[in-house]
């Protein structure tokens, strides 16, 4: 004999640790962002106290150019110049009164232009020592008894520097919180995909599966929802089958049944049992009709008819109860195409219901068929109990009722509406129900026109008046 293969099979993780936790990567982005954007701070404070402090740097500067003056005030020529500086990081220029200017670099320029163009300093010491700003370069001119030194100081202002660097670390921090949030949104990419999963899988959609994109906690939990996916996949696919095949296996004893109940003699016992087999045999196609549709994937026979002739057909034949019934159409023909045998089982269905819940005393079941945006729709609104609003989602289930005593009085298996939401899904329409409670229930739906190949979609529905 085969093993049997069970029914649910449990969900076994991985054996293995996730080679890196999740919380391990969130920490990790975490840190290295705070890490990043501390040096980034840094180095703006560096640049700033750099500029705050660089005022009193400028009392050392009056003593290096002052020191280097005295160590050139006995050069004669430019190479003894350049080597009472070898110790010294500065270019001069000494002018004398006897002689022509020496100069270690030919970019120094003439102490009357330092003077003239320079800004002015508050060291300042007239006759004696000036500092000047040109540029971005510091030049200190000392005089002396017989020369005047201009000394080139190796010193930049950073004011220039303070705006510019703001900007790039303001954009540098805007960069590392983006690349931070981009890397963390993509950790955990997963659990919008779960999510989105769930909301398939909520919808009806259990074939549904949600790729596995990493080995630590959230690739466990979406390997997890994927073994659940299945096994739901498959628990009402079997039920659905088990369904199709016990109702289809029915319909043989049943006819043997209604054969030997015909040969009865008329009585009391022989309506009783005729009744019977009549229920049965209609729930069997119910139900045959509906798994067919939603397991079989039945394709519908489609052919040209009038919408507002087969709403009329199918008001009269209810024989007796036609004046419960108010037809409204705006136009007196309104050709789709579809499934005519099938139709008429829905719209029956919805009309059947409306009657069954409403009291005969009330307002008439009001019936309307008019063309709507790429097709048709009709409306079944009736003025009896109503749904309770916890009832609304549940109403198209297979079996479901909102009177759980399912007696004779209001009969019924609960198949009917969901035969009829199988049947408008396979014309690509849609169905949606309206009730409050003691007001009444309305039921629409809409078709679309498939001579324009419209495809099914969901379509918002009008409010009702």
């Amino acid at each position: 004999m085969s093993e049997t293969q069970p029914l649910y099979r449990p969900f076994r993780p991985p054996e293995s640790e996730p080679t890196i936790s999740l919380n391990w990567k969130v920490l990790g982005v975490i840190v290295t962002t705070v890490a990043l954007c501390t040096l980034s701070i840094l180095f703006y404070l560096r640049v700033i106290f750099q500029e705050r402090y660089g005022a009193p740097m400028e009392d050392q500067l009056r003593a290096y150019a002052t020191l280097a003056a005295r160590e050139a005030r006995t050069a004669e020529s430019e190479a003894s110049l350049r080597e009472a500086l070898v110790d010294l990081p500065f270019e001069l220029r000494v002018e004398r009164e006897n002689g022509g200017p020496l100069s270690t670099s030919p970019s120094i320029p003439a102490v009357i232009d330092i003077l003239e163009r320079g800004e002015v300093s508050a060291l300042d010491e007239p006759g004696e020592f000036y500092l000047r700003k040109i540029d971005t370069l510091y030049y200190a001119v000392v005089k002396m008894s017989d020369r005047t030194t201009v000394v080139a100081l190796p010193y930049r202002m950073r004011s220039e520097m303070l705006f510019p660097a703001s900007i790039a670390v303001v954009l540098l921090l805007m960069g590392l919180i983006l690349a931070a949030w981009r890397v963390i949104r993509a950790l955990l990419r997963p659990v919008g995909e779960l999510m989105e999963g769930v909301k398939r899988v909520g919808s009806g959609d259990f074939s549904s599966r949600v790729p596995v994109r990493s080995p630590d906690e959230l690739g466990t939990l979406v390997s997890a929802f994927n073994a659940m996916s299945e096994q739901i996949e498959q628990v009402i696919e079997s039920k659905r089958r088990l369904l199709f095949d016990v109702s289809h296996e029915l319909r043989t004893p049943l006819t043997r049944m209604g054969i030997v109940i015909s040969m009865l003699p008329p009585g009391k016992s022989k309506d009783r049992l005729e009744r019977n087999a009549n229920e049965l045999a209609t729930m069997i196609t119910e139900l045959l009709e509906n798994e067919r549709l939603a397991v079989l994937g039945a394709e519908i026979v489609e052919e040209q008819l009038d919408l507002v002739d087969l709403a009329r057909k199918v008001i009269d034949s209810f024989m007796d109860e036609e004046d419960r019934f108010r037809f409204d159409t705006l136009t007196e023909e309104l050709t789709i195409y579809g499934d005519l045998q099938r139709l008429t089982v829905a719209l029956r269905n919805l009309m059947s219901n409306a009657l069954k819940y409403s009291d005969p005393t009330a307002n008439p079941v009001e019936v309307t068929v008019f063309p709507d945006d790429d097709g048709a729709r009709v409306t079944v609104r009736d003025y009896g109990i109503g749904i309770p609003e916890e009832s609304l989602d549940k109403v198209f289930e297979p079996f479901y009722r909102t009177d759980e005593s399912r007696t004779r009085t209001t009969g019924g298996y609960g198949l009917g509406l969901s035969l009829t939401k199988s049947i408008i899904d396979a014309h690509g329409g849609t169905i949606r129900v309206e009730s409050k409670m003691g007001e009444g229930t309305t039921i629409m739906i809409w078709l679309p026109d498939r001579r324009q190949g419209v495809d099914a979609r969901e379509e918002p529905m009008q409010e009702s008046a």
